[in-house]
């Protein structure tokens, strides 16, 4: 089959595209916290040491486009291009990313860092983030190739890092013990894998009739409809999961809830009747409402209620870390397999595909 080998001679690209938008979107989303000040103090450090997550990821998938290059003493010409040449747009906007994400990474270390300095970092960063993930998606919005430029192919792959990237930040955030609402990051993945299938469907029906003197896209990519109905599988599944996940640690911490404030209260101390000459008893010592406690302090008492055993025998945390783990890479599989159909549907003008 002339696409799968296509795909396959692509793998690296396909990686990159699967792996880097997605590491990307979960790096910004786990700096939001940080860069907006919610975050503070040891709640803010294990953030920032933790985004060498989605870092790492991100870097992953570049590391594997940097195979395509070729010789790797000619990696260095991309640079030359960026402006002008779309793919070289994508890599010095990778870079760009990657660059400040590391120096910020390396200073989240220090003693005492400077929180000014470090917002105005990843206010840097985001911004990168964002240029680099367009950049991608229009990097291979080719004339030439008629099945590339569609309107709609630069689409699939920003919603795809809008699927992939919300579960890759549910797992930064619960090993960084941070609070965060799951109707935000799971919604935001659910809304981006709705919007994504109906573009999968609409790209299917358009890239159906389209043809060149070699070759048709039905001889190319014979399974589409099976091919989307994986992604959907997988996607959906893997949100399912984090979703449930996120169910379960808060009704784990309300379970708690409901046993402390189950506990009877102490019986006050009896005391003798005292003769009437004494007096009137006193009045009670008023008791001060304690403080409500911060996001950084919410994030550590989940922590201390996460040590308990879950059902499986792992520790409460971990478990739940684990399963948001495997969510993230069965939405990543789904669409790892949507972004090895993409090369498989490289047709282009005249002779040739």
């Amino acid at each position: 089959m002339a696409g799968f080998s296509f795909a396959f001679d692509e793998i690296t690209l396909v990686l990159f595209t699967t792996l880097a938008p997605s590491g990307a979107v979960a790096y910004l989303l786990m700096s939001l916290p940080v860069m907006l000040g919610r975050a503070t103090g040891d709640a803010a450090r294990r953030l920032n040491q933790l985004t060498c997550l989605p870092l790492v990821i991100a870097m992953v998938g570049l590391v594997a486009s940097a195979t395509h290059l070729g010789n790797p003493s000619n990696a260095l010409y991309v640079f030359t291009g960026v402006g002008r040449s779309p793919l070289s747009t994508e890599v010095g906007c990778a870079v760009a990313f990657l660059a400040l994400a590391g120096i910020y990474w390396l200073y989240s270390f220090a003693e005492h860092p400077r929180r000014g300095l470090q917002r105005g970092l990843l206010a840097a960063i985001d911004v990168a983030i964002v240029a680099f993930v367009v950049a991608v998606a229009f990097a291979y919005h080719v004339d030439t190739i008629i099945t590339w430029s569609l309107p709609l192919v630069p689409a699939s792959l920003v919603l795809n890092s809008l699927v992939g990237g919300p579960l890759i930040a549910l797992v930064g955030f619960a090993l960084a013990r941070w609070p965060v609402s799951r109707a935000a990051l799971c919604g935001l993945a659910a809304a981006a894998f709705v919007a994504n299938t109906v573009v999968y469907v609409v790209l299917g029906a358009w890239l159906h009739p389209l043809a060149n003197e070699l070759a048709t896209v039905e001889q190319l990519v014979p399974a589409y409809p099976v091919f989307t109905a994986t992604f959907v599988l997988l996607s959906a599944c893997g949100i399912a999961l984090s979703w449930r996940a996120a169910d379960g640690a808060q009704g784990r911490k309300a379970a708690s809830s409901g046993r402390a404030m189950s506990t009877p209260a102490a019986e006050p101390l009896a005391v003798a009747d005292a003769p009437a000459e004494q007096g009137a008893a006193t009045e009670p010592l008023a008791v001060a409402d304690a403080p409500a406690a911060t996001p950084a302090e919410q994030g550590d008492a989940t922590a201390e209620q996460g040590d308990a055993p879950a059902a499986n025998g792992l520790p409460g945390d971990l478990h739940y870390v684990v399963v948001r783990a495997i969510g993230a890479l069965l939405a990543l599989a789904g669409i790892f397999v949507m972004r090895f159909v993409f090369y498989m549907t490289h047709l282009t003008v005249g002779l040739g595909v």
